[in-house]
Parts: C-alpha cells; structure tokens; sequence
C-alpha cells in the first residue's frame, strides 16, 4: 500500500491561473475584507471571450469566479450563476408557454432555498449574497478599466436597472415583465429613460432603444448580468467523465475554455499526466500500488467508482425531494469532482487524495412543469431543445408536434369545469411505435376568433377512423363563460391552424435511466469500447433477462445464467472494462486484463449484483425494473423511486471496502494460477 505523502499536495491556491486577473463584482463592496471577483483574461480568447464560462443552463450562464481577501490572497474558486434567458428563446413551445419572468423567478428562489437546505449535501457549499431573490443592479465589465461596473444614463445620471414594474411598461406598449420572458433596462424615476431591450427577439417602439445606449457604439463595456439573479457556491474543478478515465487509468487534460485548458492551481499539476505513464501520474492517490499492489487496484478501482456513483445518486435524490420534479437532462456533465489532497478536515494526510474525491451535481436540471387546472397528474416538459443522447430515453428528445385540422364533436359544460370531445386530423407524428399511449398528454392551441383557447387532453385509439384521425377527450378544465360559447358555436366546423404539441408522461424514472447510462460510464467503458456501445449491450442483457425471468431465482443468479450460456456477454459487460491499466499478463510483462483475470480478481457474484442494479434501474424493461415506465413515481414523493437503488449501491460499497480491507488477494490469486494450470491440462 502507498505511504501517506509527506507533504500537503493540495493547498488553499495562491496564485490566479496564468494570463488573469480576479475582478471585483461588486463594485458596491470594494471595501469588504472578503471579495467576491470573476477571473478575467488580459487578453480576450477568441473564442470564449474575457470570462471562463463553465456551462450555460436553461435560465442561467455560469462563470468561474474566485474569493479573494483585502490583500489580493486567493482563497478558493467559485461558481458565479447569472440568471440570463437568452437560451429560452430556442426552447420548445410547451416550455415557453409554461414560463414567465415571475415563475423564473419564483423557481430560481426555490432552487437557492433547496440549495440552502442541501448545503455541502453532495451539492457544494453555498454563498449567500442575498442576490439570490433580490434583483441587483446590472454589472456591465469595461475592458480597458479591467473593472465590473453598474452602467449609469449619462443625461440623467441615473442609474439603469432592470424594469419588474408592469405598469410602467405597459405605459410604453411593451409587455410586463410578471407575465412574459421579455426583459427591459430603464432608469427608475425618469419619465424620460426609454426602455432598453436585454432578452432576444423583446419588442420595439418609439419608446426603446438599443443595447449600444449603454455599452457604446463599440461595445465598450460589455454585459455581465443585466438585472438578473445571482447564485455562488463552491467550484468542483475535474468533470466527472475525466476523473472516471482518471481511475481507470487515464489522464485529464485541464478545465478547457476556448482554445486553452485553464490552469487554476497545483491540482492540475497532481491529475495531469507529465511522464507519459498514467499509474505515476496518479501514484499517491491510491492504496495499493507497484507489482504489490497491481491486482488490489482493480478492486480499489471498482470501489472508488462506486463511491462517485453513490455521490451522484444521493445528489439526485436529495434535490429532487427537495423540489418535486425532475431533471430530463441528466448526463455525466451534470456532475464535478473535487479532491481534499490533506485526506479530510482535521487529520492531515489521513486517506490518499482519490479517497477523497467527492462528486458534486452542477446542473439543477432544465425540467418545466405544465400547469393543468383540473388535472391530477403532473407533466413535465424539457426546458430547452437539445440533440438525443445516450443519457436519455427516446421520448425524451422527440417529442412529437405540429398542426392540423381540429373537429369538436362535443362541449360538456358541468360546474366542475368543461371537457371537449373531438378529432384531430394530421399527417404528423404522433408518438413513437404505436402511437400515443393512454398517459401521453396532448396540448392543443386552438385558433378561435381572434383569441387561442388551450385545451388538454388525451388520445383515445378509436380503430373506426380514418389514416391520420386521431379521437381525443380533453381533462376538465374550467373556462370562461364567452369562452365556452364560442366552443359549443364551433361544434362540428373544422378548425385548421390547430397547434398541437404530444407530451408523453415523464418523471423522475427519465433521471433513473440517466443514472444507469452513468453507471455503465463509470463501470463498462474503458479504452476500447464506447459508451453508445455499452449502453446498448446493458439494454440487450436487460431485455433477456426480462425474457427469461423467473421470480424464484435472484436478479444476479439469472444473469449470471445468462453470461454462463454465451461468453460474449463476459467480454462485452466483464469486471475487465473496470481498467484501462496494462495489470495483466504472464511472465511480469504487463498486459491488458483479460475478461476471465478480471472475474479472478473480483468475485463473480459481486459483479452480478451490480449489474442487477443497473438494470433494475432502468424503466419499463421487464418485471424486475424498479419503474412501469417513465412516468412512474408518486405525486409529492418522486425521490422515493431512487430508494431501493441506493440501498444497493450501499451493500456493493459494502462489499468492495471489504475486500480492500481484509487480506482477499493472496486467495484470489492462487484461484487465477489454479485457473491457468487447469486450462493448459486440458490442452
């Protein structure tokens, strides 16, 4: 095993990385002993600009920051969230419908309040500014100052801000603010400021005028927030994908931005690779190291993964119960990793540093809920369009939706609320495979007068009708009086234009499939083989075990029956895909692990179990799945489905720290070596 260092490796940085410089956000507080700066470039990337931007959420844009004291020391990075809405301008319509500036702010004070009772939960420590649920000034940077500063009129002198007061901007024909995701500067208390357009695509009058009025014809300060809430908490340098490589035996390449990898601190000295050979690049952060130690590291490798997974689960869970919905966007980067290189508070050196790595959940998840009076289930929309992904199932990503003809073939008006009968005729999409299922939610815009009246309902498989018909009943919705008129008038006249967007029933069960793609991230994927690959070879094992279910045989038993049948599933789902390290071979030359060495170093039933959990964890896959389907999971009580998962991951973690613990690798070794010389018998 390895010897504790003999010296702190990872200390408080006291150096800002080379090429920037930490800039005081908040000019209002220059005199405050503790600072809170974002890291500027002295030159500008050309591609990524003066700040390093980590990542861009549904309502946000996330910033490397850092806190400094009175003397310039540094004393620790940060994440700097600045609420911004230029990304919703490309979301899905269902989502648009869903939003407003109130309810981005109300879900952004509900996020920083669950954050606030997660503190340093798997989720970062949190700094409270009170900009969490106060609107701040806007903080514009001007370049050549090298300095954030608040923009000011300079006719007025008066002090630009972000306009929430309806009134005033309807008194300039513009929409509210409460109502809308337009967003407008003006300078409060002057009859004369004209209102300054800060979200894409915000209407324009006589009473407007450009962005340029603030930043100057050339763009000489440039926009950091413009009125928008702020959120900071605590920065996890290493993407979790890189640190799972790490383990294996990989290499991590630095925080990129732009054209170059950022170099906060001597962190990146400790990850990076200098030599060539990843096993010294990360010696000291191991137990077990050298020719000693070159079979416990399989072990260790399996168990280290395992407590990053753990971390993850427990994030998710934690923020979901937190804010009942899900996340639908769940992939490997939604995680960080950070180190402790001192080995925990208060015992320096105590573990080595890979002992200490501690995953962190990054992205809150861009989920938006539909609000259905009358309804009792609850839908759940993805905030913003994104390409399909292996992290997500398929009705996630395609949503289907379009227009058509609409026919009302009935109105029932009862005290509870009204619910329409009709049809929908079109030659679009409607669901995957066989069409809508039962739960599917379809959102109709119905064009009626000059007004849109929204209708919510479900499809009804009618086989009667026509190619492209499709029967729908609406859920009860109460509507108003001339509303209803105007309905019952339009009975039996075809509508055209209607718009319809197809919302399948989607829960927490998404999240719990991201998390099992993760788990075959963490687990299967080494250097010959890829993550699309392996997630399509766990979902083929999943389906024959479904096949071949039987309830009177344990979840690992089946599979293990399953890999004894055909040995392809050995080498595409094996215990050897825990490493890319050369561990192997004969005669002390080392070798790749081969499937059959791995199963020598890691118990068979051990492995079986975990590939249990992952496929347990995946939804609708057969009777052993832990969800019906993907919208399976109890109104108000959604993290409970991650319950029987995490009592899981807590028996394997169980399982492989003891194994590290007692003295296993002498008797399994001997079981390897009887292995070989039972083999070449037989030849």
């Amino acid at each position: 095993m390895a010897a504790p260092p003999t010296e702190s490796i990872l200390v408080a940085p006291s150096a800002l990385p080379k090429g920037f410089g930490a800039i005081n956000l908040l000019p209002d507080f220059k005199a405050s002993p503790l600072r809170l700066n974002i890291l500027a470039r002295e030159q500008p990337d050309p591609v990524a600009g003066h700040f390093v931007t980590l990542r861009t959420l549904l309502d946000a844009i996330v910033y490397l920051g850092a806190i400094t004291d009175a003397g310039g020391r540094l004393h620790g990075y940060v994440e700097i969230w600045v609420q911004n809405l230029d990304g919703l301008d490309m979301a899905p319509a269902a989502a648009r419908e869903a939003l407003s500036n109130k309810i981005l702010d109300e879900r952004w004070a509900r996020l920083f309040k669950s954050f606030d009772a997660l503190d340093d939960h798997a989720m970062g420590a949190l700094f409270r500014t009170g900009m969490e649920t106060a609107h701040p000034r806007p903080l514009f940077y001007d370049a050549e100052k090298r300095e954030v500063m608040h923009p000011t009129d300079p006719f007025s002198n008066g002090a630009w801000a972000l306009c929430t007061d309806d009134a005033v901007l309807a008194g300039k024909g513009l929409p509210p603010y409460s109502s809308s995701l337009h967003r407008y500067l003006y300078v409060a208390g002057d009859a004369k400021s004209p209102l300054i357009p800060v979200t894409p695509n915000a209407p324009t009058n006589a009473g407007t005028a450009p962005l340029s009025e603030i930043t100057g014809p050339k763009g000489s300060l440039i926009p950091i927030s413009t009125g928008g809430l702020l959120l900071v908490r605590t920065y996890a340098p290493a993407p979790l994908d890189a640190f799972f490589d790490l383990l294996s035996g990989g290499t991590w390449e630095g925080i990129l931005s732009g054209r170059a990898a950022v170099h906060l601190n001597n962190l990146n000295e400790l990850l990076e690779n200098k030599d060539g050979g990843s096993a010294a690049a990360a010696a000291d952060g191991r137990l077990f190291l050298g020719k000693h130690g070159k079979w416990g590291r399989l072990i260790e490798t399996f168990h280290l993964k395992l407590r990053l997974l753990a971390d993850c689960f427990s994030a998710v869970r934690a923020l979901t119960a937190q804010t009942q919905r899900p996340f639908l966007n769940l992939t490997a980067q939604s995680f960080q990793v950070n180190v402790d290189a001192t080995g925990g508070a208060g015992i320096a050196h105590s573990l080595p540093f890979l002992w200490t790595a501690r995953a962190s959940l990054i992205d809150p998840g861009d989920a938006v809920t539909l609000k259905m009076e009358g309804s009792e289930a609850q839908y759940f929309v993805r905030g913003l369009s994104a390409p399909a992904n292996v992290y997500q199932p398929e009705s996630v990503s395609k949503p289907a939706s379009g227009r058509g003809t609409l026919r009302i073939r009935k109105v029932l008006s009862e005290a509870a609320g009204m619910i329409l009968e009709g049809t929908l005729i079109t030659q679009e999409r409607l669901g995957e495979g066989g069409g809508p299922t039962r739960n599917d939610l379809i959102w109709l815009r119905v064009p009626v007068g000059s007004g849109r009246i929204d209708l919510y309902g479900h499809v009804e498989k009618e086989p009667a009708l026509a190619a492209g018909e499709w029967r729908f009943r609406t859920e009860r919705q109460k509507l108003p009086e001339p509303v209803l008129a105007q309905l019952k008038a339009g009975e039996g006249v075809p509508i055209p234009e209607t718009l319809f967007d197809m919302i399948p029933l989607l829960s927490g069960p998404v999240d719990l499939y991201s998390l099992a793609v993760l788990g075959a991230r963490a687990l299967l994927v080494n250097h010959d083989t890829t993550l699309a690959i392996v997630a399509d070879e766990l979902l083929s094992l999943a389906r024959q075990v479904a096949l071949e279910h039987n309830a009177n045989a344990p979840l690992g038993d089946r599979i293990r029956s399953i890999f004894q049948a055909d040995a392809r599933w050995l080498n595409s789902l094996g215990p050897h895909r825990l490493t890319r390290e050369l561990i192997g071979g004969d005669g002390g030359t080392p070798a790749a692990l081969t499937p059959q060495e791995a199963f020598d170093l890691i118990p068979a039933d051990l492995w079986f179990s975990t590939l249990a959990m992952l496929i347990r964890m995946l939804p609708a896959i057969g009777p052993d799945s832990v969800c019906r389907d993907f919208g399976d999971a109890p109104r108000g009580g959604m993290h409970k489905i991650y319950d029987p998962i995490m009592n899981d991951l807590e028996t394997l973690l169980i399982r492989t720290r003891s194994l590290i613990v007692i003295d296993w690798r002498f008797n399994r070794e001997i079981h390897g070596v009887l292995r070989k010389i039972s083999v070449q018998g037989r030849k």
